[in-house]
């Protein structure tokens, strides 16, 4: 289960409809600097209206922005004006995907790559739309004809990972991610990915690739995690809680974390006063959270606190019915 939670968590990074992730991940042509403004390009604009790439800058600005008509409107501006642009057609694919118009988001990006067949971008930008879909043989054909243009992309390799896995053919993903990885040592997703499927297989050289992640994402919230997760799952129990105490300091809304370095500490170190302060804690984040409420009277009656235990296997029937964990535990209680 592990390996298909991380799938969902990077594909959705590399295409959701959410406008930042879009922004973050989807644009490449990026033609403008962070000192850039609408008012100073629509200023531009004013004395040259002329030229396409200043109604694309300010697109791409009011992308940036959320404002996407506006976008659109610029967009069309600059395909008035330059019709055979192709980075204009890869950012009104952006628009169309925002919008959840996907076939006109791939159309655009077909005809990005027909004015310009040796930019591999739009090809990589249809693999990623494609593997959304689950237009797996669509998508692996895109990242092939990326990797014709540059056989050295580590995107396509990743992406054709991605297209394998969720094909079910492990050894060949964990082959291409393992080729993206080494083409960009800074590959966080291919590298995360590398992680999690050693981890499922049991196999500790995912440790490798979970610090390698760590040093492309310094102090990464999922990354620390990770490490902590498998650290436990090991029996290491100290090392998980070093890694789960660095994400409470880093990310202090992390529930699991606290959760997990609780249920050590009640299970493995039966350190109940601890235990106790680090179950309410993720309690205090999400009070419906089942588990850690639950656990929270495990530890009250490892304590011997029966009633407070009873109390906090009531109040987690009232946020689950029939949870069966808690009604045992009451049933503990009443014996």
């Amino acid at each position: 289960m592990r390996v298909f939670i991380l799938i969902s968590i990077l594909v959705i990074s590399l295409g959701g409809c959410d406008q930042k992730k879009v922004n973050s991940n989807r644009q490449n042509h990026k033609a403008f600097s962070s000192i850039d403004s609408i008012a100073l390009i629509t200023n531009q604009i004013a004395n040259d209206s002329s030229n396409y790439k200043l109604f694309l800058k300010r697109a791409y600005l009011n992308l940036e922005e959320g404002k996407i008509d506006p976008a659109f409107r610029d967009v069309n501006m600059a395909l008035d004006l330059e019709p055979k642009a192709p980075e204009t057609f890869m950012l009104l694919s952006d628009l169309y995907f925002i919008l959840g118009n996907v076939d006109n988001a791939i159309s655009a990006l077909h005809k990005a790559a027909e004015l310009d067949p040796n930019d591999e971008q739009a090809y990589i930008k249809l693999a990623e739309t494609y593997l959304i879909i689950k237009n797996h043989s669509m998508a692996q054909k895109s990242a092939d004809i990326a990797l014709s243009i540059n056989i050295d992309n580590d995107k396509a390799y990743f992406l054709k990972g991605i297209v394998f896995l969720e094909l079910g053919d492990t050894a060949i993903a964990i082959t291409n991610f393992r080729i993206a990885a080494n083409l960009d040592t800074a590959n966080y997703e291919a590298l995360m990915q590398l992680g999690s499927l050693y981890q499922n297989a049991g196999d500790t050289i995912a440790f490798k690739y979970y610090f390698s992640a760590l040093n492309a994402r310094l102090d990464d919230e999922f990354v620390l995690f990770s490490i902590a997760r498998y650290y436990q799952e090991l029996g290491k129990y100290e090392d998980a809680l070093i890694y789960y105490e660095k994400v409470n300091e880093d990310f202090p809304q992390n529930k699991y974390a606290f959760f997990n370095k609780a249920y050590i500490l009640l299970v493995e170190n039966e350190d109940f006063e601890n235990a106790e302060i680090t179950f309410q804690q993720a309690i205090n984040i999400d009070p419906s959270y089942v588990e850690a409420v639950y656990n929270l009277g495990r530890t009250y009656e490892a304590k011997g606190l029966y009633a407070e235990a009873a109390t906090k296997y009531r109040h987690a029937l009232e946020i689950y019915p029939n949870y069966s964990l808690a009604i045992d535990g009451l049933n503990r209680m009443n014996q």
